[in-house]
């Protein structure tokens, strides 16, 4: 300890209060809370578990902090296509809605945050992928031929986003923390209505129910969309769950293209609604050859 004790004391300056908070909070949430509550299931059609409920809250709660802890430890000074690719893992959405109202503020800087806009729009789908793989891995298989085309395209266009972003004078403020407690709980809430909804409408309609509501879902909570295909709803078959998640991802696509064209200004609109329109239409594609 006395031998390292420089290297911990620069530690304990680089710490930020706000994540050591946030990380109390989430071993809070993870191990005192967790183990008090019950199995179940109770509700209608036994569909209340409330401690798996929680686990799978406490799941995209830790992808979504993880991702405010990577955008805090590469620093702010990295710039919009860096923090964008970032802050794709806590909610590409988020970014482009951010993004779209910087680029009023500052239209010379058009073209890096349009580059932040595809950028976390192509990490939304590692995420995507990386949840289906842990809560359901036969999914996941499937899901993958149809998001491996769109996944590249993002990546290639990320690529010469890139180079054209260059290195702005002004950078992208600091992350806001994800991981409060009664954001989870609403989260909860949420993730349980949804489990009903689907199987209403799954008993209700059929498989057009089920690719409706991941439309519906895809313009509000694609977490919820990927917990309810994976774990929530019985009787729905994996083919079915993945397409489900496609038009989800498409109706998400399509709500940051009017984002990005309703609220950004100057070079940032036309170049980010492009870039998410190149990766909507290539998801387009492979949906409607594989389907």
């Amino acid at each position: 300890m006395l031998v390292e004790k420089s290297r911990l004391h620069a530690l304990a300056e680089r710490m930020d209060d706000t994540p050591f908070r946030a990380g109390v909070r989430f071993a809070v949430m993870a191990v005192v809370i967790l183990p008090l509550l019950p199995e179940g299931p109770y509700g209608p059609w036994g569909g209340v578990r409330p401690r798996e409920l929680w686990l799978l809250v406490l799941f995209f709660s830790g992808i979504s902090f993880a991702g405010y802890l990577a955008r805090r430890a590469v620093g702010v000074e990295r710039g919009y296509p860096v923090a964008g690719l970032l802050g794709g893992i806590i909610s590409s959405t988020n970014v482009t809605l951010r993004f779209a109202q910087a680029s009023r503020l500052e239209p010379n800087l058009g073209v890096p945050l349009a580059a932040g806009v595809v950028a976390a729009s192509t990490m939304l789908f590692v995420r995507v992928l990386l949840a289906t793989v842990v809560l359901n891995a036969p999914l996941a298989r499937l899901l993958l031929w149809y998001i491996a085309a769109p996944l590249v395209a993002g990546a290639l266009g990320l690529m010469v986003a890139f180079r054209q972003a260059g290195h702005p004078a002004q950078q992208p403020p600091p992350p806001s923390n994800p991981l409060q407690v009664w954001s989870a709980v609403q989260m909860a809430v949420l993730f349980q209505a949804v489990f009903y909804l689907m199987y209403g409408l799954r008993t209700t309609w059929g498989t057009s129910g089920v690719l409706a509501s991941g439309a519906i879902l895809g313009l509000t909570d694609m977490d919820a969309l990927i917990l309810s295909m994976a774990r929530g709803v019985v009787g729905v078959p994996h083919e079915l769950a993945a397409q489900a998640i496609v038009i989800g991802i498409l109706s998400n696509t399509a709500l940051k293209i009017v984002l990005s064209l309703a609220i950004g200004r100057s070079s940032f609109s036309w170049r980010a609604a492009a870039g998410l329109a190149l990766i909507g239409a290539v998801l387009l594609v492979s949906f409607l050859l594989l389907r």
